[in-house]
């Protein structure tokens, strides 16, 4: 964890809440709202999930999961095009471009504190949404992410989870400082 006073674990979740619900109505024409319980669906759901971090003096990692049907309709609504129209390629772009939006407003707020940090390009991965195989992913792109400040100490991390209603789908966040 970051020896960091001003910068707990609920602070960045805060932080982090109101970027997603402020780059959500920006972006996409509407809010993302907290949302207390994850109901798991029936069948596993492909997502997409933007896997980003900031590195420097503070050290954080950020996996913005979107289900599919969510992240296709976002792509159309931040592109002004049909959703028909939407390919594969857009829907990663929108979904970096949604994490880059989220996470650098928290970045900014920590580097206004005097602290030197710096963003990493986000890493988007597709799978199941409550497979291992995309949990193995979302891994592998936080140990590149990571790079050569190599594998986090569990012992020390502080590990969150939020999630936002989005029309009838919902966000998850998880985050690891």
């Amino acid at each position: 964890m970051n020896t960091f006073p001003e910068i707990t674990p609920a602070n960045v979740n805060a932080w982090l809440g109101k970027a997603v619900q402020d780059v959500t109505e920006t972006m996409f024409e509407q809010a993302a709202y907290p949302e207390e319980t994850l109901v798991e669906a029936a069948g596993a759901e492909e997502t997409v999930v933007a896997c980003i971090g900031v590195r420097g003096d503070f050290q954080l990692e950020v996996a913005m999961s979107f289900p599919l049907r969510l992240a296709r309709q976002l792509a159309s609504i931040s592109l002004e095009i049909p959703v028909a129209d939407v390919d594969e390629k857009m829907i990663a772009d929108v979904a970096g471009e949604c994490s880059n939006m989220v996470v650098g407003a928290v970045k900014s707020r920590i580097s206004d504190m005097g602290i030197d940090c710096v963003m990493t390009v986000p890493r988007i991965v597709r799978g199941l949404g409550n497979a291992p195989e995309l949990a193995q992913k979302i891994k592998a792109s936080f140990a590149v992410i990571r790079g050569s400040a190599g594998p986090r100490n569990e012992a020390h991390s502080v590990h969150g989870e939020l999630l936002f209603r989005y029309g009838s789908d919902l966000l998850r966040l998880a985050s690891h400082l």
